[in-house]
């Protein structure tokens, strides 16, 4: 049973939305003195009755409260907490306060869809935000090493920074030139804006992610699973572009059509989840589907290519992989804080410089010479 459709948290709710404050029913006087909390946005239960919002869950109002907003403190009021959403933070901590006190060897059970987490700065899942953030960090600095040392490169140079992050060893270089590579470019690495691009969305992404682990809303979930399903979308055009494209026409309208294809099917996936419905376990098949073809793709290309920075690949999908295994644990926030979600954010910082690594060896590979294919 979900911890948001049992009594005590129901009539806790019932009782938060006439007075204000927590009511535990099974627990004793002492107890419920000891652990009552009165919120600090609610005062008394508005005219128009209460309860229009208990059926949803934090964070998912429309609008209609069951109490009247009284001044908040400043976290809270950034985040726009109703008092309804705060009457359930508080029910929610308090019946699993009342279950770990009263030693009932009950499991810690999920409120509307997500564990009780403890509520830090008006935030609901610091540690995912924090990782957010550092994600964020980590993109944002190892595009900006990529980008300045890309646009240093010289074709002509017989030594560049880039070269650095090579394998010693030699490679079939012909299977690895940069296809499209002309003197008039900007940047002798024909595929800097496409990572600049993807870079940019990876920003984008780990921006919203840390704006819905602060406050689960309607916009702010919409918001921060449309950015991650344009991230998984990009990722697979971003494969089939590097692969396909190449100096010959065919292959440059081949890349093109792979493009189409995947902007059509995003389209499509995205109307169907913001205009249809919002489906949680379709939208992670689809996402999943993506992500192993994404994956098939590089390992195959840097297989068959014998691309110089080929290892570094395989290292990367191998852990990325291993890390996503995290959302399967699914634990419960250890001290309120630390969930698998979480840990899996956090996993994903660390991973960051490798793929960043891959990419400055794919562009150092570019200044290469070009010979026979061996």
């Amino acid at each position: 049973m979900r911890g948001d459709s049992a009594w005590a948290f129901q009539a806790c709710l019932q009782h938060c939305h006439q007075t204000g404050c927590t009511y535990v029913i099974h627990a004793s006087p002492s107890q419920q003195q000891a652990a009552q909390t009165c919120s600090d946005t609610c005062r008394r239960q508005r005219r128009d009755g209460a309860g229009s919002e208990a059926a949803t869950g934090p964070g998912h109002s429309d609008g209609a409260t069951a109490v009247d907003d009284l001044e908040v403190p400043l976290p809270l009021r950034i985040f726009r907490w109703s008092c309804a959403d705060d009457c359930k933070y508080h029910c929610m901590r308090a019946v699993e306060a009342w279950k770990a006190v009263e030693g009932r060897n009950a499991p810690v059970e999920k409120y509307y869809g997500k564990w009780p987490f403890l509520r830090v700065l008006g935030m609901q899942e610091l540690a995912s935000v924090l990782a957010s953030l550092a994600n964020l960090l980590a993109h944002a600095l190892c595009l900006s090493r990529l980008r300045a040392e890309a646009l240093r490169a010289s074709p002509h140079a017989r030594a560049s920074p880039l070269q650095a992050v090579v394998s010693p060893q030699p490679a079939p270089v012909a299977a690895v030139h940069m296809p499209g590579y002309g003197n008039g470019s900007r940047s002798p690495y024909p595929f800097l804006w496409l990572w600049t691009a993807y870079g940019c969305l990876h920003i984008n992404a780990w921006v919203w992610s840390a704006v819905f682990h602060s406050r689960d809303t309607r916009l702010t979930e919409r918001l921060d699973y449309t950015s991650a399903i344009c991230l998984v979308a990009f990722g697979l055009f971003a494969v089939l572009f590097r692969i396909l494209w190449g100096p010959t026409r065919r292959r440059r309208l081949a890349a093109a059509a792979a493009g189409a294809a995947v902007a059509a099917g995003l389209a499509r996936h995205l109307h169907y989840m913001l205009r249809v419905k919002f489906d949680y376990g379709w939208n992670m098949r689809v996402c999943v589907a993506a992500g192993l073809a994404t994956a098939g793709l590089w390992l195959a290309w840097c297989w068959a290519t014998r691309h110089p920075g080929r290892h570094r690949m395989y290292a990367f999908l191998l852990l990325a992989h291993t890390a996503m295994l995290l959302e399967l644990l699914d634990f419960p926030p250890l001290a309120g804080l630390l969930d698998a979600h979480a840990a899996w954010h956090v996993a994903t910082v660390a991973l960051t410089p490798l793929f960043y690594s891959w990419l400055r060896s794919d562009a150092a590979a570019a200044l290469e010479p070009k010979r026979k294919d061996t």
